[in-house]
């Protein structure tokens, strides 16, 4: 089975009756090579971004694009991930899933994030077309997640 979708059915789809889901049935994976990650990570608009502050885990929804491998989010400048960064150890985790075939796919990518701060790699980001972020407010700071490690996994109906 060389197929990955990019698409996300929702959870609670309607429509088992066209695509029954086998509950019971055997699963299996295959670990995802480091350029399929990063085609994966390039399908998607919104990830979850995962750092430590002040001793607790956080993991938080993001809009970001890709460019020339590496991960950039905007943010706020005064707020968790805008006061946390830079950090050494960070990561970010994206995932497209099909409840109803029971399958799906994961990557993450762990890394060093740090403020964007270079003119011209802030007026290309500043000049693409990305979501806005969610959250209400100003989010002016670009950050970067500079990964050292990408792994992903697909799951799939044996």
């Amino acid at each position: 089975m060389d197929t990955y979708f990019t698409d996300s059915t929702p959870l609670d789809s309607s429509d088992t009756d066209a695509n029954p889901r086998i509950d019971g049935a055997r699963h299996t994976y295959r670990d995802l090579d480091e350029n399929r990650c990063w085609e994966l990570l390039g399908s998607q608009s919104t990830g979850r971004f995962g750092f430590v502050l002040e001793g607790r885990v956080m993991i938080l929804p993001v809009n970001y694009l890709v460019h020339n491998r590496a991960i950039y989010f905007r943010t706020a400048s005064r707020g968790s991930i805008g006061e946390a960064v830079p950090h050494t150890r960070a990561s970010f985790q994206v995932d497209a899933s099909r409840a109803d075939l029971s399958e799906g796919w994961s990557v993450l990518a762990s890394g060093s994030s740090s403020r964007v701060e270079d003119p011209e790699l802030l007026t290309y980001l500043w000049g693409r077309t990305m979501p806005e972020p969610w959250a209400g407010g100003e989010r002016n700071m670009f950050i970067c997640l500079t990964p050292t490690l990408v792994t992903g996994r697909q799951v799939f109906l044996a």
